[in-house]
């Protein structure tokens, strides 16, 4: 079994062409409380791929839940993350396939190049380890702050063009009204001026 990465929430390996996503044993934590969580943030998130999944979008297809090992296993995906070649065009790419996310109630919560990979045909969004239901103008907002602060930090030099491409084909297959959403993402980004001047 080859060690493909290692965060401070899981391992992540791969084994005969599967990809296996093991989360982390917290030391700081009491040994039942970590159980207990692990185990139902591995189980929340298998659940969250297999709904999607079965939905339509392009997600890794997940193969199985290991309750004792709390890993994920699931198809590997064969491509290049977006955060080692991105353009505009992947942008409205991305665009097209949040919304059609949140159209089914789900927020990604780390929604950056590098939890995406593209093909030769198809653009995938990986890891829903901080992922959860939501039907809120104020998440679904917070999830397109998230990217727009990771298009700045990663990918400055196509910044504007790139995130005027991701808004205009969420907006263009987001089934809610725009306006509720876009009044909350500029509440977030007053806040985070606000803050970021004291």
């Amino acid at each position: 079994m080859k060690t493909l990465a290692v965060g401070s929430e899981a391992v992540i390996y791969e084994k005969d062409s599967i990809i296996i996503k093991r989360r982390a044993k917290k030391k700081y934590r009491i040994k039942e409380i970590d159980e207990k969580l692990r185990k139902s943030r591995s189980k929340a998130e298998f659940n969250i791929m297999n709904f999607l999944y079965r939905n339509g979008l392009n997600v890794p297809k997940p193969l199985k839940y290991v309750d004792r090992k709390k890993e994920i296993r699931m198809e590997r995906i064969d491509g290049t993350r977006l955060a080692e070649d991105f353009s505009s065009y992947d942008a409205k790419n991305i665009g097209t396939a949040v919304a059609e996310m949140h159209n089914l109630g789900i927020i990604h919560g780390d929604l950056t190049t590098a939890n995406m990979i593209k093909t030769d045909k198809k653009l995938y969004i990986i890891d829903f380890g901080l992922s959860f239901h939501s039907l809120k103008d104020e998440d679904f907002a917070s999830d397109i702050f998230l990217f727009k602060n990771a298009l700045k930090s990663k990918h400055n030099d196509l910044y504007k063009e790139a995130y005027s491409c991701f808004l205009n084909a969420y907006k263009s297959k987001i089934r809610k009204e725009f306006k509720g959403i876009d009044t909350h993402l500029k509440d977030i980004e007053e806040r985070r001026r606000y803050n970021e001047s004291y």
